[in-house]
């Protein structure tokens, strides 16, 4: 497994941006680019609104800020995300679009997370199917590969 970027660096950042369909591989609605200490998800419009790219952007500064998820060094493979999911089956992270009455009331995401873990509920009239599918995919590779560790404690 890569370096693990250590707790003497910045948190990792990951940020959200909705982007012209246009500037997507054909068909996509997302892509996901990797630099050391940071991971930008590009999201087409129309498939997720401007009010859920904040929140779920702030639940994520959460996550990382506490260290709670750490990347793994993209250095030593530049293009890693690119590749298919080898199904080690490390760690699970996946978007789950959930009911209006799931979620409480004013709240666009809520994070479950457990040992291995991370669903993200996302309300299904701010994130399309098609979106929660490709970033599901993403996680596959992301955490079940171990590109992110997660640091639940042992405690």
């Amino acid at each position: 497994m890569g370096k693990t970027i250590s707790g003497s660096r910045a948190p990792v950042r990951i940020a959200f941006e909705l982007v012209s369909a246009s500037t997507l591989p054909p068909g996509a609605a997302v892509a996901l680019d990797e630099v050391d200490g940071l991971i930008t998800a590009r999201i087409g419009e129309g498939h997720m609104t401007p009010e859920l790219r904040a929140e779920i952007e702030d639940l994520h500064r959460t996550v990382t800020q506490q260290e709670r998820w750490v990347q793994t060094s993209p250095e030593l493979d530049p293009h890693r995300l690119e590749q298919p999911a080898e199904g080690l089956g490390i760690a699970h992270v996946a978007w789950e679009r959930v009911a209006a009455g799931v979620l409480p009331r004013g709240v666009l995401a809520a994070p479950v997370e457990r040992d291995r873990m991370l669903v993200w509920l996302l309300h299904e009239d701010h994130a399309s199917a098609q979106l929660c599918a490709e970033v599901s995919e993403y996680g596959r590779r992301i955490a079940g590969d171990g590109l992110w560790e997660q640091r639940w404690p042992t405690a």
